[in-house]
């Protein structure tokens, strides 16, 4: 996925958003209060040409000077000392503790973003320069800070004068180090007013000031799609210009219009905006708050019509119930080595299997299908070894077994979206090479799995409309053929399925329902059980799933699309003359970026497999996921390796 757009597109693509959105309901609650609201002078008075405050701590306050640097102010005693010289604009602070921060802000002298490490130390404040960030060739618009607790790091989102932002992570909390890290580029705003980061809700908030602001998903392993959450007229009911973005502790999110007097506060529970107007001639281009006792809270703004501070007391409350941050509490782990990207951003990486050596495990084969090239092959390292361009492969699947008539008794099939065909391939010589293609009637083929078994060696193939086919293969030589055996339906689109070969099991998974079993074997009865439906562990689509065969139990492993993640059911056959096998819920785990190692971790995971035999450094076998958002930096996608000493973190 390709994010990179030039200013001119940014501009034609905000506005048929803007076109789209003037064309719908769109409604924000807004609530005005009547009482006259003074404000005073804060902080230093003369030559500031400010741009931005935050609170800190306690009665401490940090205010942005295009020429005095960063200043500190007390509220209380209205004490101020300059901590940094320079000229500086827009500020985002991150805790580390109660008396370390890290610090984000723009040095204009040096057209780039500084990170400084802010400590407390009795009433003595010392500042020190971690690390900056410099976009290419390109102004910083703004800056902010987001503490990842999903992955122990703090990143800084810069949008830029491109119509770009970048996010780089910047300090590694698990190991208390700096870092200066690419994570990923997207499409932003043509002209960045602010921007700010929900902790609460993982979401980053842009203004644009003249068209309004928007949020993003900020973990960057999603897609960085922006909704709008308010607009100014006529698109919504806002007045322009919109300047700075400040979130307060409890998620709210604050700002101001220059043109009317206005501090507003977006509330993240009901999604209404709050206003209230000050008295006075104030042009308010920024506003940082802080919560005090009965029902108040400071708010310290930039008036630009002044080139000074000033501050107010409003009538504001916490907002209750937005504190509970969304990220589910699951086992995070790593991905021990990824592959090779595939040759271009978009949708292409989709589904991977393991061929292994047995003569020499290190040597064992990752295939991975690029659905709009062909079969993907690598080594254990997830170099690539060989790019066989047969058509548009969705999902791959891996037999050996000593029935097959071939040199390392494998075979390989693919379901072929440019021909509606099952693609038959083997290892030679550990080459993989194209055999041929088996037609099929499918109208839309999709996924696909394979099952051997003392009667045959065969294909399960499924078509979108939930059609499944099983097709019996017979070898000829080089050239295998295939006969339709057998068809079954599951009430509405499929995609991954698995087979257990000893046991005359298939797996498969409808993407919003749930998963499935039937019996494998071609004279089994054709009506699937549902063992699974969609819950709060199993969220929709249900994707790619493989068995894992351990020394005391099986595993199966689903990919939970919808919410990034992967879940482990153990599957069980301990009810005496039992047909049908059960699923119990064994574990949930998402895979998280690796700091140290470079590697970052998955989503929106499409197709998986794994694998029990042991391999060098993987003596339990091995995972395999498609990754659907590369980054660490912004590539296209390509899969993760992970030991499955990792997944077994998860197992309760």
């Amino acid at each position: 996925m390709n994010f990179k757009l030039n200013k001119a597109k940014g501009l034609v693509l905000t506005s048929l958003l803007i076109s789209t959105l003037s064309a719908c309901s769109y409604n924000i609650s807004t609530k005005k209060a009547f009482e006259s609201i003074e404000s005073t002078a804060f902080g230093p008075s003369e030559n500031m040409q400010g741009s931005q405050a935050v609170w800190i701590n306690d009665n401490n306050w940090l205010l942005a000077s295009e020429s005095q640097g960063l200043v500190m102010v007390n509220s209380q005693n209205q004490q101020s000392k300059n901590i940094a010289k320079g000229s500086f604009e827009a500020l985002s602070i991150s805790a580390l503790n109660n008396s370390t921060y890290l610090l984000a802000t723009i040095d204009n002298d040096q057209d780039n973003v500084v990170i400084f490490k802010l400590q407390q130390a009795n009433n003595s404040w010392n500042l020190k320069e971690l690390t900056r960030i410099s976009p290419p060739q390109a102004q910083p618009d703004t800056v902010c800070l987001f503490n990842n607790k999903n992955n122990n790091t703090v990143s800084a989102f810069v949008p830029d004068v491109r119509g770009l932002i970048t996010e780089t992570v910047i300090y590694d909390t698990s190991n208390n180090e700096t870092t200066n890290v690419s994570m990923r580029e997207f499409a932003g705003v043509s002209e960045a007013a602010g921007c700010a980061v929900s902790e609460q809700s993982n979401t980053l908030f842009v203004s644009e000031g003249e068209v309004g602001i928007w949020s993003i998903n900020a973990n960057a392993e999603s897609q960085a799609d922006k909704k709008p959450i308010a607009l100014v007229a006529p698109f919504g009911s806002l007045n322009s210009e919109i300047g700075a973005l400040f979130t307060s502790t409890d998620g709210t999110l604050w700002f101001t219009s220059t043109h009317d007097n206005t501090i507003y506060a977006y509330n993240p529970v009901t999604k209404s905006i709050n206003n209230w107007q000050l008295n006075g001639n104030l042009a308010l281009e920024s506003v940082a708050v802080k919560y005090t006792a009965n029902n108040k809270a400071i708010a310290v703004l930039y008036n630009d019509e002044t080139g000074a501070y000033t501050q107010s007391t409003i009538p504001a409350t916490p907002v209750k119930n937005a504190g509970k941050n969304t990220v589910k509490k699951l086992t995070h782990i790593h991905a021990s080595a990824q592959t090779t990207p595939v040759q271009a951003f978009g949708d292409a990486a989709d589904d991977p299997a393991i061929w292994v050596n047995s003569s020499n495990p290190a040597k064992s084969l990752i295939l991975g299908t690029d659905k709009r090239r062909g079969l993907m092959v690598y080594n254990l390292q997830g170099w690539l070894e060989q790019s066989i361009e047969i058509g548009r492969l969705n999902n791959v699947d891996v037999r050996q077994h000593p029935s097959i008539k071939n040199s390392t008794n494998t075979l390989i099939t693919a379901s072929n979206r440019t021909n509606n065909s099952i693609s038959v391939l083997t290892v030679d010589n550990n080459e993989v090479k194209h055999l041929n293609d088996i037609a099929t009637n499918l109208s839309e083929i999709y996924g696909m799995c394979m099952y051997s078994s003392a009667t045959g060696n065969y294909v399960f193939v499924n078509d979108k409309s939930g059609l499944y086919q099983q097709y019996k293969l017979n070898e000829s030589g080089d050239k295998v053929t295939g006969k339709l055996v057998r068809e079954f339906n599951l009430p509405s689109q499929p995609e991954g399925c698995s087979a257990d070969d000893a046991r005359g099991e298939l797996f498969a998974g409808e993407e919003d329902a749930g998963i499935w079993y039937i019996g494998a074997e071609p004279t089994a009865d054709n009506t699937p059980v549902m063992l699974q439906g969609i819950n709060e562990q199993l969220v929709d689509d249900v994707e790619g799933m493989e068995i894992y065969h351990g020394t005391n139990a099986r595993y199966l492993v689903v990919s939970s699309q919808g919410d990034d993640s992967y879940v482990l059911y153990k599957i069980s056959n301990n009810i005496q003359d039992a047909k049908t096998p059960s699923l119990e819920f064994a574990g949930k785990f998402h895979i998280v970026s690796d700091l140290v190692n470079g590697i970052d971790g998955a989503s929106e995971t499409d197709g998986l497999t794994v694998t029990s035999k042991a391999l060098p450094g993987y003596p339990e076998g091995i995972l395999v996921v498609q990754d659907g958002y590369n980054r660490l930096p912004q590539q296209p996608q390509n899969f993760k390796i992970i030991d499955w000493r990792e997944v077994k973190k998860a197992i309760k």
